[in-house]
């Protein structure tokens, strides 16, 4: 396998990784098994980039339907396509505003504001 072969598929991969399209036990599975997984969640490009130019480079039985300039353009096109999946470890959790800025609930048909419940044994009356 040549190594631009191996590069591209490689961005290939993570460009559908980004998007959260790839199975998370995906070791075992050869690349025509995980473009099929793919292409149930909605992606079929990579299934296309493997039987026709993938398994014809890495295996030179016969030229695949894609060129290398074509399988590049594919390739791009994937990564374009990409929104990086927010890492939970890198957010802020919002910042609780001041218990004197927090505006009492209203009700949702009267629109009468409505305070907080005390228990039956602190109301006046």
């Amino acid at each position: 396998m040549s190594a631009q072969a191996e590069a591209l598929w490689l961005r290939a991969l993570q460009a559908v990784q980004t998007r959260g399209l790839l199975p998370e036990k995906r070791s075992p599975l050869t690349p025509r098994e995980l473009a099929v997984e793919v292409e149930r969640r909605g992606e079929g490009r990579l299934l296309r980039l493997v039987e026709g130019w993938y398994y014809p480079v890495s295996y030179g039985v016969s030229r695949g339907a894609l060129s290398d300039e074509d399988a590049l353009h594919l390739v791009v096109a994937l990564e374009g396509e990409t929104v990086p999946l927010e890492d939970p470890s890198q957010s802020t959790p919002p910042v609780p505003e001041p218990r004197s800025r927090r505006r009492d609930p209203s009700c949702e048909l009267c629109g009468a504001r409505v305070g907080p419940q005390r228990p039956k044994s602190l109301r006046l009356g």
